[in-house]
């Protein structure tokens, strides 16, 4: 491989670079960068200097990949320029399908023409709740009558930013509202590739069990809402849930099984080649614009295009060429873990060198897209696969032929019923045999690892040891520039490997940490004692069909610290919104113990008391009779946490008469932070409870837009007659206390903001 093979992977990295650096490089700079690199790039040429000419007119690339990254303002009709919330009717037409994500839950994707009869221009994304919708297709005309809000998301350290993945798409204000309050304006005509996804859909249901079916959609679709929590599961546990995601394997069986057939039917090589590129082509606009398609369409129609020339096509062009074409289409692609995944695969076995023979071959190539892979899948889901590349070997035969026949079969349902049938049939042990050795797979001990999300530091280590590593391996006959390149990449690769571990070996610093998660209308609190063990207090909401905070929220935030285990987890009670998290927590952490009522637990010279006769439960439903939940509340555990002169006082959901109860019994409620009770509801935090903490700080986790009206601003006006500080998670994100017992450090991680507080009013820190 040479340069002079693939002029445009330098093109791409430059985009690329650009684009990265976007949001650090202000748009007059690019603009200078821009027409500089111009001016001296095409004074270069004419004086024959290319090298120099090039240099400047990737660094022109680069300035102009920053700026098309850069946002432009929205134009003074656009719905992010209106006052919000408020409630509103809008009109748009339908951007995609209808996505039911939930049995009482459909996601619409508007480009919106009015709102409130005024012309309004934008897209926005809305949540439609219970109900029947009336029927919709992409590309109809809606109304509806809904709440609309900013595009906030969960802000917590190292946490995935919902708002900037959505801004990426142009969506700056999101919906709420109800079914039965969207109107269609005209009928449902939905276009071609619609049509034909929901035939392939409704014949894959007709044929097949459920679970087959919605196996055989992700395969064939890329859709995965119907897909079996337990089957989804093993897929990601035995490392080879990209069948499930449409890519380059689909597009290569689309574009395989077209030129077999057309070539066992002695058409010319020619036709075979046209009629493949249309067949991809249609497949890409049947399964969706994802990344990883658009990439293997691009390259699969640029080596089908050099066999129309007898031409011999470069692949690692072909990937360039593709990155260039999305980038300057799209160029918040960057950031999304699918491009960064199909891109990285792809590359990663093109350039490594793979050993001969058909199952060598096979699994090198799997072990090579696996360490290309490597940092961007714990960047994005902290995992690191062992049997994947094992796995793949009896995983990615099978999806392959149950792609091909199951392709055959959809082909055949739309022409005649019997024939597809029998294809269908055909398909459905295979479909078992997958399954089978998936659940093989993941139920092997440690299959998948989850570990902390690396440092940028050590992704560029690792990427420079990869690329050392092969540069070895081409020089290995040059014995003294092998050795150079074999040292600098075990250094480097040493290098990474430190660096990535650190959160998990590094020691104790003394210190003791609470955190106040933002897990919207729920509560979730992580406890990091002096000697570095760790507790969790609640998980946030979870339970079928809902977004499970225990799993998005608090896994990763324990995983990015560094966190495998905890030293103790606690529910205080079974409501949902605090106890729904849990199960997925147990499932991922091994958890030494949990507390007991009326007891103190000593961790790491902390000192944690329980001071209300709480039970630990869940799995609750969270629909019990409004009395009942108020008991349930009164039943809540309440935790009291003492180190040194700090001390916190997290109080759940209890009401009034669990406050009462306290006071009565003379438990030491005095406390320099209060986790308000029950997210600032009305019928808790009461003066007299309040007179007895005299908090200094007051965190209130609760969730933008919640229909309780929490906090009610007579807490708030109570908070302040104490004199607390009081923070949100709904304002602040997650809220972080920090001390070594005679200061307290707070920070407010949406803001950065951070205060530095003296315990000792007699001693200056």
């Amino acid at each position: 491989m040479s340069w002079s093979r693939i002029p445009l992977a330098p093109l791409a990295l430059a985009l690329g670079g650009g684009i990265a650096l976007a949001r650090w490089i202000p748009p007059h700079i690019a603009w200078w960068l821009l027409l500089m690199a111009l001016a001296w790039g095409a004074s270069l040429v004419i004086l024959e200097r290319l090298g120099s000419a090039t240099a400047f007119l990737l660094l022109g690339v680069a300035a102009a990949g920053a700026l098309r990254a850069t946002p432009l303002p929205p134009p003074p009709d656009h719905i992010a320029r209106m006052p919000l919330p408020r409630e509103a009717r809008v009109e748009g037409r339908l951007v995609t399908e209808p996505l039911r994500f939930a049995p009482d839950r459909v996601r619409l994707l508007l480009d919106l023409d009015g709102v409130d009869g005024e012309p309004h221009v934008g897209r926005l994304q809305v949540t439609v709740y219970g109900g029947d919708l009336p029927p919709l297709a992409e590309g109809q005309r809606i109304a509806a009558t809904m709440r609309l809000h900013p595009a906030t998301g969960f802000r917590n350290p190292d946490g995935f930013d919902y708002a900037a993945a959505l801004q990426r798409e142009g969506i700056f204000v999101v919906g709420s509202g109800r079914a039965e309050r969207v109107i269609a304006l005209e009928d449902p005509r939905p276009p071609w590739p619609v049509r034909v996804k929901r035939a392939a859909r409704e014949a894959m249901v007709r044929a097949l069990p459920p679970a087959s079916a919605a196996l055989l959609g992700g395969l064939l679709l890329g859709d995965r809402g119907d897909l079996p929590r337990e089957i989804d599961g093993a897929f990601r546990r035995a490392g080879v849930y990209h069948v499930l995601a449409v890519s380059g394997f689909n597009v290569a069986l689309v574009a395989g099984a077209v030129w077999a057939l057309l070539t066992l039917a002695r058409v010319g090589r020619r036709p075979a080649a046209v009629a493949a590129i249309v067949a991809v082509i249609g497949f890409a606009l049947v399964v969706g614009p994802e990344p990883s398609v658009l990439r293997a369409v691009i390259m699969g129609v640029l080596v089908l295009g050099a066999l129309l020339l007898d031409r011999e096509a470069s692949v690692m062009n072909g990937l360039a060429l593709a990155a260039v074409v999305l980038l300057a289409a799209r160029p918040g692609d960057l950031l999304d873990p699918g491009f960064q995944l199909s891109f990285a695969a792809t590359a990663g076995i093109v350039l490594a060198p793979l050993p001969r023979g058909l199952i060598l071959g096979a699994l090198g190539a799997s072990v090579a897209a696996q360490l290309a892979v490597l940092p961007i899948a714990l960047v994005h889901f902290n995992q690191l696969s062992l049997i994947g590349p094992l796995a793949n070997l009896g995983v990615v035969p099978l999806a392959g032929v149950a792609t091909v026949v199951g392709l055959l079969a959809v082909a055949l349902a739309l022409v005649t019923e019997v024939g597809g049938t029998i294809f269908f049939d055909a398909t459905w042990p295979i479909l078992l045999a997958l399954r089978a050795v998936v659940a093989l797979a993941a139920s092997v001990p440690a299959a998948l690892l989850h570990l902390p999300a690396p440092h940028w530091t050590a992704i560029v280590a690792y990427t420079l040891g990869l690329g050392l590593a092969l540069l070895w391996w081409r020089l290995r006959d040059a014995t003294s520039r092998a050795r150079l390149a074999g040292q600098g990449a075990c250094v480097l690769l040493a290098a990474a490997t430190i660096i990535a571990v650190w959160p998990l070996i590094r020691p104790p610093d003394g210190r003791l940490r609470l955190t106040v998660l933002d897990v919207g209308q729920g509560d979730a609190i992580v406890l990091e004692t002096p000697n570095g063990q760790v507790a969790l207090i609640d998980a946030g909401s979870g339970g079928p069909m809902r977004l499970d905070a225990g799993e998005r929220v608090v896994a990763p935030f324990l995983w990015n610290h560094g966190v495998l285990r905890l030293a103790a987890a606690v529910t205080t009670h079974d409501d949902r919104d605090h106890a729904g998290g849990m199960a997925a927590v147990r499932r991922d952490f091994a958890i030494a113990e949990t507390f007991s009522p009326q007891t103190r637990h000593w961790m790491g010279g902390a000192s944690i008391l329980v001071l209300s006769p709480g039970r630990e439960a869940a799995g609750s439903e969270g629909n019990s009779p409004p009395g009942q939940r108020e008991r349930r509340n009164d039943d809540a555990i309440v935790l009291r946490i003492d180190y040194g002169l700090a001390s916190f006082l997290l109080a759940s959901d209890i009401t009034a008469s669990a406050e009462r109860e306290l006071l009565a019994s003379g438990a030491p409620l005095r406390a320099t932070v209060l986790k308000v009770a029950h997210h600032g509801s009305r019928g808790s935090s009461t003066p007299g409870f309040l007179e007895r903490v005299r908090p200094s700080f007051a965190v209130i986790s609760v969730g933008p837009r919640n229909p309780y009206g929490h906090p009610t601003p007579d807490v708030l006006a109570r908070l302040g007659a104490v004199g607390a500080r009081v923070y949100r998670t709904d304002r602040d994100g997650a809220v972080s206390f920090e001390t070594d017992g005679s200061a307290l450090t707070v920070t407010r991680w949406a803001t950065g903001d951070v205060l530095r507080y003296c315990l000792d009013p007699d001693v200056i820190c």
